[in-house]
């Protein structure tokens, strides 16, 4: 098997914590499997996870909408990484 990424996850709620124990333990898989689900569920019904080539294409298409709604930005990329670097 391949390594695998972690991620914690604190809920404010332990009600939410309860309820998601019960609904894994429903279908039979662990809490660990009914979040990933869930979450990779979530992702591909805002178009953030899917067919790689749509969603570079959506994002393109989003940055290009942006861009055209800020306007130019008059100021070379180096000059803005050599700002970013100093904050």
């Amino acid at each position: 098997m391949g390594k695998k990424a972690r991620i914690g996850l604190y809920l404010e709620d332990e009600e939410i914590k309860r309820q998601i124990k019960i609904a894994a333990a429903r279908r039979g898989v662990s809490t660990t499997s009914y979040c990933t689900q869930a979450i990779e569920e979530r992702l591909k019904r805002e178009g953030e996870m899917g067919d790689r080539s749509k969603s570079r294409a959506a994002l393109l298409a989003r940055m290009d909408k942006l861009s055209r709604e800020i306007g130019p930005i008059k100021e070379t990329a180096a000059k803005l990484v050599k700002e970013g670097r100093r904050r």
